[in-house]
């Protein structure tokens, strides 16, 4: 069929839905839940617009390679031949994705197809991404947190227009990107980016003007989230793609992207599915200007981890770093958000995004191991792992995701009555998984 295999559409179709579905908690998260009054066909319309553009563009820039070169070292993440077993990673994630786990993607679908060497990669990667995040979310709440935000909770959208916002942001970042950073090299580019940016300043001050003010916030946030959602989508297209040839027909090319903007309308019919409830349960949320200011910051930071490397990251471990820093910036500032409430939200996320991905080494590990036994060939247990290190640190992982585990599935927040012990239990939770997954570093150097 379109000159695949099977497995490889069964593993690209379990991985497109559950991929979508999972990661619009992240990018589109905050849009959804803005815009509930807004019928999720017109969402699903702007974001369809975005994901199509995206892909075909990438499609023609890097010569039919869809997933912008995240997959073009071979050496840590080579072709291979897609088996059954290489399907079950994204049809797991499928699974817990509707539990309403914050599971990385990249790790629960990339590891198997990945050596030692590229899981390191990802990890140091994405944990740099947690780290980076949560200090900007932090940093940048300090200062909103008690000022800002707060006027957004009390003031209504119309109150205040800041005309001209558009085009200082989009402009200065265009500007820093080609003479600071140098990540735009192009300077046709970034005087297309900034007359792009005084266009939609244009149309929405003209909608301000002749409909209504608090239009033109609407405009600023929809904006953003087509630049989130298209930076996001030139990371995370690797964990989709990776089951499909690196260069792409036509034919092949945009059947994919039909199936995938079929699972997209279903994912915006069901308002992001149960994911969307760990948005749900952060501090004002709802509001259109503070969502724009979290796709924001969130947007950039992908796009600085675009620009360090190829390496495929976790953009979950990015969007929950950002949004535990956020909540603990609100803590400190503002009485109506307890620091302990802050740390056992924080240590449950933590907690989940753990255990996703022990689950990913081990099916990484086991797959192989369960396909060679069904096929007659006899496997001994030190065979699944490439050294000693490595066996013992995927043995401890598993024997620490246990308490973990029982943690992160007992709803903590909700336990008023035991706080304190969640709140120590949560600090310890953390730790743990901190530490378990920084011992990766060396093993699988060794490996």
């Amino acid at each position: 069929m379109l000159g695949l295999e099977i497995w490889a559409i069964i593993g690209f179709a379990f991985a497109a839905y559950a991929v979508v579905g999972n990661d619009a908690l992240q990018t589109l998260g905050t849009f959804i839940n803005s815009n509930r009054q807004v019928h999720w066909a017109v969402l699903f319309g702007f974001a369809g617009a975005v994901l199509l553009l995206t892909f075909t563009y990438g499609w023609i820039a890097n010569g039919g390679d869809p997933s912008f070169g995240r997959l073009t070292n071979e050496a840590k993440y080579p072709p291979i031949d897609v088996r059954w077993y290489h399907t079950l990673p994204p049809l797991v994630l499928l699974i817990i994705t509707r539990l309403g786990i914050p599971v990385s993607t990249s790790f629960m679908v990339l590891t198997i197809f990945a050596t030692i060497g590229g899981l390191g990669s990802m990890i140091e990667k994405s944990l740099i991404g947690y780290g980076l995040a949560f200090a900007v979310g932090l940093g940048l709440w300090l200062v909103i947190g008690r000022t800002l935000e707060k006027w957004f909770e009390g003031s209504e959208l119309s109150s205040f227009v800041p005309f001209g916002l558009i085009t200082v942001v989009g402009g200065g970042f265009f500007a820093a990107q080609f003479f600071l950073f140098g990540t735009i090299e192009d300077q046709g580019v970034m005087w297309t980016g900034i007359a792009i940016s005084v266009v939609v300043e244009g149309v929405a001050v003209a909608a301000a003007m002749l409909r209504s003010r608090g239009l033109y916030w609407v405009i600023v946030q929809w904006t953003t989230t087509g630049y989130l959602w298209s930076v996001w989508l030139i990371q995370d297209f690797a964990n989709i793609f990776v089951f499909l040839p690196r260069e792409l027909s036509a034919l092949q090319a945009f059947g994919a992207m039909a199936l995938i903007l079929g699972f997209l309308a279903i994912t915006f019919a069901w308002s992001g599915g149960p994911v969307q409830r760990i948005l749900r349960t952060k501090t004002n949320v709802v509001d259109i200007r503070s969502a724009t200011i979290i796709d924001f910051t969130y947007a950039s930071l992908l796009f600085f981890f675009k620009e360090l490397s190829d390496i495929p990251m976790s953009t979950t471990w990015v969007f929950l770093g950002l949004i535990a820093g956020r909540e603990y910036g609100f803590a400190l500032t503002r009485k109506s958000v307890r620091l302990v409430r802050a740390v056992i939200d924080t240590a449950e996320d933590i907690a989940k995004a753990f255990i996703g991905i022990v689950i990913s080494i081990d099916l990484a590990v086991g797959l192989p191991f369960i396909a060679r036994a069904v096929s007659g060939e006899h496997v001994s247990f030190a065979e699944l792992f490439p050294t000693t290190s490595f066996m013992i640190f995927t043995l401890v992982i598993n024997a620490v995701m246990v308490p973990v585990a029982v943690f992160a599935f007992s709803k903590p927040e909700d336990d008023l009555e035991h706080r304190r012990r969640n709140f120590a239990v949560g600090v310890v939770v953390v730790l743990v998984a901190i530490f378990s997954v920084t011992l990766a570093f060396p093993v699988l150097q060794d490996g």
